[in-house]
């Protein structure tokens, strides 16, 4: 039950919107509102199929999402997608379309909670193989929902989003080392 909750948190907050409203803005005030991303690095004892497969597998993907998700997946660039669940009489529905497919080393797709706020970011997955036989994964979200998250954060603390986020990676690691995929 706490994963599904620490997860919905990474949704919800995720696609909340904020209207951000882009003016003529000093040289000062362009720095400030600079668009901001969330940036992920992680290390894998897992080659790169394998991490690709989380993010596009429905069958893998169900070990850091929950087992009653729906997944809806057209795997190619112009597809889209949606992943469907329902909590408590709430339905939430994240989709989205796929912007690059480069099976396994890159992934580029919006992503969005459109009954929740209009606003759609851009999440781009890129995967290596590491000198050890595991991957590296690069996690890059982008756009006016991200932005609006990180630029209201006190220094020095971290976003719901990227707690999130790094809570579904530790999923899907804690299951690779318990099935020894």
């Amino acid at each position: 039950m706490k994963r599904k909750i620490e997860f919905l948190s990474l949704v919800l907050l995720t696609f909340l919107a904020c209207n951000y409203k882009a003016n003529k803005l000093s040289t000062q005030q362009y720095h400030e509102n600079k668009m901001k991303e969330l940036i992920i690095e992680r290390q894998f004892d897992i080659e790169p199929e394998k991490v690709y497969r989380a993010f596009t597998n429905p069958k893998d993907m169900i070990v850091w999402w929950t087992p009653d998700t729906e997944f809806d997946i057209d795997l190619r660039v112009g597809g889209q997608y949606t992943i469907t669940r329902e909590e408590n009489g709430t339905k939430f529905v994240m989709t989205g379309k796929y912007l690059e497919v480069e099976q396994p080393y890159r992934l580029k797709y919006t992503c969005g909670m459109l009954d929740f706020s209009p606003v759609m970011d851009t999440i781009t997955v890129e995967i290596r193989a590491n000198e050890n036989g595991g991957s590296q994964l690069r996690f890059i979200q982008v756009g006016k929902g991200i932005h609006e998250e990180i630029k209201q954060l006190p220094e020095g603390t971290i976003s719901e989003t990227e707690k999130g986020w790094n809570y579904g990676f530790d999923l899907m690691e804690k299951s690779w080392k318990e099935n020894k995929w």
